[in-house]
């Protein structure tokens, strides 16, 4: 990631980017999640599921080959301002076409900071790795985010002292709960597949149909700076801890550092 790269994750709270990762990487991962998460016909009086996803509970070697590469440990570290990063989760998720259904989309933060958690050395916020699997055409279920948001929500929080509370706290809020601050008009992440979009969750974002006539599949990483406690609700928490246990033998013994003590 260039300094320019860095400067807009931090200011737009985004930046999408070319990965080292190989072709056959890139399909072979892709490939997994058809296992793991393919489509699937719905019961008699069932409505489809056009979005499957899976956290925290796979091993296919794919998958841990890109969790356990170095390109995301180091773009960690420029985007944490540290020299020392964890993994802290994954997640893998397809959103399928939706036959005869209009475009939209919805938006929500995952999680909250205040500026002082940006502002930090290291910073004491969640990156992101949206890896795309696939291309993401405009159609295509592409992510939405309002550039800049977290920022704003940031600054608001950091006045707030009730609102201060909140940060560093994993609760996924709508934009309808969140304050009304001049929020940017949102923007389309666009990608071809093997390139990634760093970025945080805390911005407003969101995801959109599908109307595209193939899925789009992701593989997402998240790393903190090492130290930073981030608060996840307790059944994901032990689910996170329960994996990384899992996850320790599996990686090569040169990587194991990457995953908390």
């Amino acid at each position: 990631m260039t300094d320019n790269e860095a400067q807009q994750f931090l200011e737009i709270g985004t930046v999408t980017i070319d990965t080292p990762l190989t072709e056959q990487q890139v399909e072979a991962a892709s490939a997994a999640l058809d296992r793991l998460i393919p489509f699937q016909s719905p019961a008699e009086g069932q409505k489809p599921r056009y979005r499957t996803s899976q956290t925290c509970s796979y091993d296919d070697q794919a998958l841990l080959d890109i969790i356990q590469h170095p390109f995301f440990e180091e773009v960690s570290k420029q985007a944490l301002c540290t020299n020392d990063v964890r993994f802290y989760q994954t997640a893998i998720t397809a959103a399928y076409p939706q036959p005869d259904t209009p475009w939209s989309y919805e938006q929500h933060v995952d999680i909250q900071y205040t500026l002082s958690d940006f502002r930090a050395t290291p910073r004491r916020i969640i990156c992101s790795f949206f890896l795309w699997l696939t291309d993401v055409n405009a159609q295509r279920a592409p992510m939405m985010v309002s550039p800049g948001s977290h920022l704003l929500l940031a600054e608001a929080n950091e006045a707030d002292p009730d609102r201060r509370a909140l940060a560093g706290q994993v609760k996924p809020v709508s934009l309808a709960q969140l304050p009304a601050l001049a929020y940017a008009p949102p923007i389309p992440l666009l990608a071809k597949a093997g390139q990634v979009s760093v970025l945080t969750t805390s911005t407003v974002h969101g995801a959109s149909v599908n109307v595209d006539s193939r899925p789009r599949k992701n593989l997402v990483l998240t790393f903190t700076a090492a130290g930073v406690e981030i608060g996840l609700p307790p059944d994901q928490e032990a689910q996170r801890h329960a994996y990384n246990r899992e996850l320790r033998p599996r990686l090569r013994p040169e990587r194991a550092h990457i995953l908390p003590d």
